[in-house]
């Protein structure tokens, strides 16, 4: 899958983290580990348990990225693992990682009939939001700011 230029997969992102373990045991490298955990984590899955009974359902598609030549480790490896890795590292790798995600300048969205609370000067009165148009971008074809009714006609 070809990615846009200049970004980094999820796993580059967590490349700053070493693998706790001693090399001579490890039957699971960490970019498996780490992978199966994130894209789990994702997909709702809230513990190792869940984690480890989900792999076991998409290990087709964990292939797709990676070998898992020895399919995927137990909940308590996983926990193991995860657990000894160093906190602060993972969450700056994992914040690194969803700014990445982000445009640059995001698109702030007005919401229809909406009026923000305590933004206004008393004197002037509410003033109420553009309905649904995005802020610093062009609106749509059709909307139209201000006044009640239908917004796109």
């Amino acid at each position: 899958m070809p990615q846009a230029l200049g970004s980094r997969s999820l796993l580059d992102h967590f490349s700053a983290l070493e693998d706790p373990r001693e090399s001579w045991r490890v039957l699971y490298p960490l970019p498996e580990i780490l992978l199966l955990v994130l894209c789990a984590t994702l997909a709702g899955m809230e513990d190792f348990v869940e984690i480890r009974l989900w792999a076991d359902q998409r290990l087709d598609f964990l292939r797709r990225f990676l070998p898992y030549e020895r399919g995927v480790p137990s909940h308590d490896t996983l926990c193991d693992v995860i657990n000894a890795l160093d906190p602060e590292l993972f969450k700056a790798c994992f914040l690194a990682w969803v700014e990445g995600l982000r445009d640059a300048q995001p698109e702030i969205i007005a919401i229809d009939g909406k009026t923000s609370r305590r933004t206004h000067a008393r004197k002037k009165g509410r003033e109420p939001l553009a309905p649904g148009i995005g802020l610093g971008r062009p609106p749509a074809p059709g909307a139209r700011p201000g006044g009640g009714g239908r917004q796109v006609q």
